[in-house]
């Protein structure tokens, strides 16, 4: 087994991976796992950064690739020099899910291969997962990884749901709720909802203007790049990318982005006009959304990473992640001042706001 690094202009890289991710048989299986989204993420996020490379990892036997490892170099130097580098999974902490790209049942070799390409490559530098879940490739091997509680996932299984019994599945309070959203939007023939897939460039403009109009600062869209990467994407992403819009007349009063893959529908991020606000039409959106995954065969309708109450009021089922670090030997200098540094940059925050 070799391990060897590559780019997107390797023509044969980019054909099994395309071949692979089509078949929908990947050992994680989700839109994160795309060629589509980890060269996008690429070309907006490490590109252009001069502390960023890119470390696109072909894993071979017998000379045919059986896995991919899309990560990229993180470079924190002191001044002129490299203080330490460590290695991230393309799209960490924006994408969920992230692992490696493979068909392959065993992965605990791929993973022993990697550490020992990162042994001979980048002596010194380890690897950081912040996404093991418990379905992880990770989990396979029986790695030295240094593990922190990461955050809690939540997910609808649909095996059983349908219209008519989701609204029993749910705590009281999101019963009425439903309920209610249901009876508003029964009662006026001037709402209208849509599952729209592949959506054009108007309706991607008015979900990001939507969505900054509500948050602010706080929006993700607030910043261009993450604009421009979302841009990008949803030329890419085709049909895998689903718009469920919630109309009055011809205003949209909240549309939802997922990312539709495989057996899940992945709830991404919504927007709201807040001139609807009081006929809750994030309630009535969310409900027709999860309705549309359990009657188009989804096996999960999936909140993603948060335990927001909302989502805890659906009875979702419930996982943690946790975060690894690797390493290829024991911790080195580079790593321990690593650490330091982080310890004292969290001290500091938490004096600040103490």
């Amino acid at each position: 087994m070799t391990v060897t690094r590559s780019d997107y202009d390797d023509a044969a890289l980019r054909a099994w991976w395309e071949d692979a991710y089509s078949s929908s048989s990947l050992r994680c299986d989700t839109l994160f796992q795309s060629l589509a989204w980890n060269r996008n993420w690429y070309e907006h996020f490490v590109r252009d950064d001069p502390r960023r490379e890119l470390y696109l990892l072909k894993i071979e036997s017998d000379r045919e690739i059986i896995a991919v490892a899309p990560m990229f170099l993180q470079i924190r130097s002191a001044g002129p020099l490299t203080a330490w580098r460590y290695l991230l999974f393309l799209g960490d902490r924006l994408a969920q899910y992230t692992d490696l790209i493979t068909l392959q049942a065993e992965t605990a070799p791929l993973w022993h291969a990697i550490l020992q390409y990162l042994e001979a490559e980048l002596p010194g530098s380890w690897i950081e997962l912040h996404d093991v879940l418990p379905a992880s490739t990770a989990r396979q091997a029986d790695m030295q990884a240094e593990k922190t509680r990461g955050e809690t996932y939540l997910r609808i299984p649909l095996a059983k749901l349908d219209s008519t019994r989701l609204p029993d599945h749910c705590v009281p309070h999101m019963r009425r709720e439903i309920l209610r959203a249901r009876k508003t939007f029964s009662a006026d023939s001037s709402w209208r909802w849509e599952a729209v897939s592949a959506p054009g460039e108007d309706l991607v403009s008015a979900l990001m203007d939507l969505n900054r109009a509500r948050f602010g600062e706080a929006s993700w869209f607030a910043e261009k790049l993450h604009r421009d990467f979302f841009n990008a994407l949803s030329g890419d992403a085709g049909e895998e990318l689903l718009f469920t819009v919630l109309r009055h007349n011809d205003d949209i009063a909240h549309v939802m982005v997922s990312y539709t893959h495989g057996t899940s529908m992945l709830y991404v991020l919504s927007g709201m006009d807040e001139r609807f606000r009081k006929y809750s039409p994030g309630s009535m959106n969310l409900d027709r959304s999860i309705c549309h995954a359990a009657e188009h065969g989804y096996t999960y309708f999936d909140f993603l990473r948060g335990d927001e109450k909302y989502k805890q009021e659906f009875r979702p089922e419930q996982r943690t992640s946790e975060h690894w670090t690797l390493q290829s030997g024991g911790p080195g200098l580079r790593y321990r001042i690593a650490r330091t540094a982080q310890n004292l940059r969290r001290g500091e925050g938490e004096r600040t706001t103490a």
